[in-house]
């Protein structure tokens, strides 16, 4: 909604308010400023955001909330209300290895609760929150790494003869166990997944005068966590935090 004043007969747009009523995801402030007449090349008109009470601000695929490349020079409030609140998007479990000696892969990172990014921004910027919770997303399980190939060995043949090491009759060790996949974190709670662990090595059979046909396989290494995201990303701005809500995860 445009707040105007008047001077000299003419009309002057002087702020900007944008209320959200409703439960809605990926919340790009400069596209909604823009739909309320914002012009970003140009305006330096103040921006005032305010989340309604019991509203739920969700992620997909980015942060809950960016502010977009507003002017530099426009002033940005966000006002979070009562039982309201803000989440980043929670990274992805890590999938585990699947074939012998294979590494699991690293949980996805969680994304920002807030993101500002307001290019060598000289205007006021401030975060209200009175709701329940501003958090980032948590960070992905890395996943397992596979355990290793089993070595083998060709037999030894008793012919009576003095025996013979037979290469069409192999005898095969253990094949390596699987590590543990990691956890990820409390969801919205900006909390690191943890690592997923190592598979162990493959084994080879005892020594039986015969050479090793095929050496056992390595344990496949466990993927990493994914890290948590931020519950306001600053951008480097100088932005006020305030209010009675929780903040899960950096506020920097």
């Amino acid at each position: 909604m445009l707040l105007p004043i008047i001077q000299g007969g003419h009309s002057v747009v002087s702020g900007i308010t944008l209320d959200i009523t409703s439960n809605t995801s990926n919340v790009n402030i400069l596209t909604l400023a823009t739909a309320a007449g914002y012009d970003a090349s140009a305006d330096t008109t103040a921006i005032i955001l305010n989340i309604a009470s019991g509203v739920a601000i969700t992620a997909s695929g980015g942060p809950a909330i960016r502010t977009g490349a507003l002017n530099a020079a426009s002033d940005l409030t966000i006002n979070i209300a009562s039982s309201a609140t803000v989440c980043g998007q929670d990274g992805a479990q890590g999938a585990n290895g699947s074939s012998a000696g294979q590494a699991g892969s690293a949980g996805g990172n969680g994304t920002d609760g807030i993101l500002f990014e307001i290019t060598s921004g000289t205007g006021t910027y401030a975060v209200n929150n009175n709701g329940t919770h501003v958090g980032g997303g948590s960070g992905g399980g890395g996943g397992f790494g596979k355990g290793g190939s089993a070595g083998t060995r060709y037999e030894r043949i008793n012919d009576g003869k003095g025996g013979f090491c037979s290469p069409s009759s192999q005898i095969s060790g253990s094949a390596g166990s699987d590590g543990s996949a990691g956890s990820s974190g409390a969801s919205c709670r900006a909390e690191n997944g943890t690592a997923g662990t190592s598979g162990s090595s493959g084994t080879v059979p005892a020594f039986n005068n015969c050479g090793i046909a095929v050496n056992a396989g390595s344990g496949g290494a466990g993927g990493a966590a994914g890290t948590a995201g931020k519950a306001v990303e600053k951008g480097g701005l100088t932005v006020s935090i305030s209010g009675s809500g929780t903040y899960y995860g950096a506020t920097s």
